[in-house]
This record gives structure tokens, C-alpha cells and sequence, in this order.
């Protein structure tokens, strides 16, 4: 074998092991555990997780959008034309009468 490939078999002989064990055997895992916690990449430690969407739309970001969704229907219906971005089906009239009450000044 060539002497760095000597060498960096020796550096990953070097590096902690995983602290995960198996559930048939009950040996620990035979791979360095470089990444959270001591694991390996097979068992969490390359990534924390998929991020949260959960929660991602707050009031004030779908108030602006359906704010946006009634001006374009205006304007269409101003125009007499129609636009691909407005659903009308979408807003209610309970919605609209929210719209106006947030957005305009009373």
C-alpha cells in the first residue's frame, strides 16, 4: 500500500466512533461519529433534520396576500379582463370585510 493511503487509514482509526448501538447484535457502530452527539453520518450526525415548515405562514404574511389577491381582482374587474393571479373562489366575503377592516384606516 501506498503511504498515504497508510496514513489516512491510521487519521480515521484515530477518530471516535459512533456511540449508536445495534439492535440485533448490541455492538456499537464501527464508523467514525464526527457529526451531533457523536454519531455518524448513517445515524444523525451529517444533518439535525429536515427544517420546520410548520408555522411558516403567519397572520400578517396571508393578510398581505390576500390583500394583493383583491387589488389584482380589482384591477381586473376594472379592466374587464381577467388575470391568471386572482382565484376569486379563494376570497370570501367574510375575508374581504376582514381585508378592509386591517388594511384601511377607519
Amino acid at each position: 500500500m501506498k503511504h498515504s493511503l497508510l496514513k489516512a487509514r491510521a487519521v480515521l482509526a484515530a477518530l471516535p466512533r459512533c456511540t449508536a448501538m445495534s439492535r440485533q447484535t448490541g455492538e456499537p457502530c464501527k464508523l467514525p461519529g464526527t457529526g451531533a452527539g457523536g454519531k455518524c453520518r448513517f445515524h444523525g450526525g451529517a444533518s439535525t433534520g429536515r427544517p420546520p415548515t410548520h408555522g411558516r405562514k403567519t397572520k400578517q404574511a396571508l393578510l398581505e396576500r390576500d390583500w394583493t389577491r383583491l387589488l389584482l381582482g380589482l384591477i381586473a374587474s376594472y379592466q374587464g379582463g381577467k388575470t391568471k393571479f386572482f382565484k376569486p373562489g379563494r376570497l370570501t366575503p367574510e375575508r374581504i370585510e376582514q381585508l378592509l377592516t386591517a388594511k384601511l384606516p377607519q
